[in-house]
């Protein structure tokens, strides 16, 4: 059970590894929340208590030609985080074989070194980076939509109140879309353990396979110094 655990912290790590090459989508995030915030302080500085129904603008088009701008670039921020993600799978599995090839080539993959074993890590990787990365094209969704809105009535009728109006009909679906998204996120990591010890935690089931040698399991330690799991171990009671 102690190597199964172990075994658990090691996938984490090698998954924050992998991650580390990718965008994570917390930047994008941020903009956007920024962006709903900055839109409607802009707009609220618009509009005036003695609105006018005779003039022949909703909100002074400055400020809508402002916020048909600021969406334009938060989708460029959104599509190029998009490319830079695990959500896309072209940089997903570029990704996780560059960080599987390097730890390969330095014999310090300490999962395992059995083939079988190794292509069941891979798959797992693809699938849980994959899910966690499912905020990004969740949250890209909306902000086409968003850009849609705001930047060809920005350039064609600045002056009616359409995007005023429409823009703030996005935020419930979208609270409501990232909502789901988060549980199902939460769902995937408690099952992520179960996986885990099927795939990796019991050694004893795959003695079928007549190159497995359980003394191939390793791990780093501290000082970056590849052990066995039950050197690992020893040096941690002596300490």
């Amino acid at each position: 059970m102690t190597n199964g655990y172990l075994t658990f912290l090691d996938y984490l790590e090698l998954r924050r590894r992998v991650e580390r090459r990718l965008a994570s989508g917390k930047g994008f995030l941020l903009h956007a929340i920024t962006f709903g915030v900055g839109a409607a302080a802009i707009g609220n500085a618009g509009w005036s208590p003695y609105y006018d129904p005779f003039q022949n603008y909703f909100i002074d088009p400055t400020y809508g030609f402002l916020i048909g701008c600021w969406s334009a670039l938060l989708l460029v921020h959104g599509l190029w985080s998009y490319w830079h993600s695990g959500a896309r799978a072209g940089k997903r599995e570029e990704a996780i074989e560059r960080e599987m090839r390097e730890r390969v080539q330095a014999d310090d993959l300490y999962l395992s070194d059995h083939t079988k074993d190794l292509f069941r890590l891979h798959d797992l990787l693809i699938n849980n980076i994959r899910t966690r990365a499912s905020m990004i094209p969740v949250l890209l969704t909306f902000i086409v939509i968003n850009a849609v809105v705001w930047i060809p009535w920005a350039i064609l009728e600045p002056d009616s109140s359409f995007a005023w109006k429409m823009a703030p009909l996005l935020v419930i679906p979208l609270l409501l879309a990232l909502a789901w998204n988060l549980w199902r996120r939460g769902r995937h990591e408690a099952k992520l353990r179960d996986q885990m010890e099927q795939l990796f935690g019991n050694p004893i089931d795959q003695q079928f396979e007549d190159d497995y040698e359980t003394e191939h399991e390793a791990r780093l330690t501290e000082s970056d110094e590849l052990v066995t799991v039950d050197e690992y171990m020893m040096k941690r009671k002596r300490t």
